[in-house]
């Protein structure tokens, strides 16, 4: 009898064995297949979740804040151009008085030489050219010709114009109702409504047609409010 139960307790045996190994191998399923799910959660959370929440706030918000202040940016200088070329449309067309352009009270340059061919006369004197007689309100300083013609102060350009008895002509307004034109050029290297410093070129020395007959020179006329000065009575000069 004890030796046909040893078959059978071996059978019990192998058979108790298959199902334990059977329990293992389902815990470890159950165990990976928990593992698996729990670290799928955490990466959605982590890469999914958060990382499109945080490009929404970089990316898109602040992007937007960016280009609205840029836009705003653009609006201001875009207001300042506009202010600016009003300011410059409305203009006065004379300079304003100041220390360095108040006639009588500041410094002068020369149009080119100090050498005066002919003085400032509101009387009648000869003009060997034309023939006859006239008067003489301005003053010629002598110069070669294609000599450099310099501005005597700082000034605002009114015209440049050409005259059959002056020649080319540049009328500049040096502030203080002060408005000089400068006559006999050659050449011009300035435009209307260009400002000039003091002893800027402003072009060349030419001719004057009605005192060709004379040496070269720079036919130089001033007006003081709208009324013919004497040139060296403005610059504090003298002949």
């Amino acid at each position: 009898m004890a030796t046909k139960d040893k078959p059978n307790n071996k059978n019990l045996r192998a058979l108790f064995s298959v199902i334990c190994l059977c329990i293992i191998a389902l815990g470890l399923i159950v165990y990976f297949s928990t593992q698996s799910a729990d670290t799928t959660k955490v990466n959605e959370a982590t890469t999914l979740a958060q990382t499109t929440e945080v490009q929404k706030r970089v990316t898109v918000k602040d992007t937007t804040e960016k280009k609205t202040v840029q836009s705003e940016k653009t609006t201001k200088s875009a207001g300042k151009t506009t202010t600016a070329a009003k300011e410059k449309t409305t203009e006065k067309a004379t300079m304003q008085a100041g220390d360095t352009n108040t006639p009588y009270k500041s410094f002068y340059k020369y149009p080119c030489r100090e050498t005066v061919v002919s003085g400032y006369s509101e009387e009648l004197v000869r003009n060997d050219t034309m023939g006859d007689y006239r008067a003489h309100t301005a003053v010629d300083f002598k110069c070669d010709a294609g000599e450099k013609i310099v501005a005597i102060n700082d000034g605002l350009v009114l015209s440049v114009t050409k005259d059959n008895l002056l020649g080319n002509i540049i009328e500049i307004d040096h502030g203080g109702k002060l408005v000089a034109r400068y006559c006999g050029l050659d050449t011009v290297h300035v435009s209307k409504g260009d400002y000039v410093t003091i002893g800027q070129t402003v072009g060349t020395a030419g001719s004057v047609p009605f005192e060709a007959s004379g040496e070269t020179h720079i036919h130089f006329e001033t007006r003081l409010d709208g009324k013919l000065v004497n040139p060296l009575d403005v610059m504090g000069k003298s002949e």
